[in-house]
């Protein structure tokens, strides 16, 4: 199957608002990170996301929904597997278009998963990120 044809293939597909809260939650979703959709339906997306690349993810997301528009439409991203594995999700995402300007939500379609999380590679090239989001709830709690 192409990627074309899988972003046709609601079981391969999760769908979230304009909150990030997931909607819909394909059934070979769950072959992929391990959350049911019973686990998913009505929470956010951080379900998936590893908890550093959140700030960086939501960022994005806003500047998406605000926007309506992607730079890309295939992302390579790490994703968070239920027992705590992080691994390279390839995604084709497609934004819902709102009434307005902007987007009302995603759909976001996995075609494939790469390697696995290489932690001192990918921790060396996050720890900027991580830093200035330690650094942030440190001011956020004073």
């Amino acid at each position: 199957m192409d990627a074309s044809q899988a972003a046709h293939d609601r079981r391969t597909t999760v769908t979230v608002d304009r909150e990030g809260i997931i909607r819909q939650w394909g059934d070979a979703v769950t072959d992929v990170v391990g959350h049911s959709a019973d686990d998913t339906l009505g929470r956010s997306l951080d379900v998936i996301i590893p908890p550093v690349l959140r700030p960086v993810h939501w960022w994005g997301f806003d500047q998406a929904m605000k926007s309506g528009r992607l730079h890309r439409e295939v992302f390579k991203v790490p994703a968070l597997h239920k027992d705590g594995r992080i691994f390279v999700a390839h995604a084709a995402i497609d934004l819902i278009p709102g009434e307005s300007r902007g987007a009302d939500g995603a759909v976001v379609t996995f075609i494939g998963v790469g390697a696995p999380w290489r932690g001192r590679a990918w921790q060396a090239a996050l720890a900027p990120i991580d830093f200035a989001l330690r650094a942030w709830r440190r001011a956020r709690t004073r």
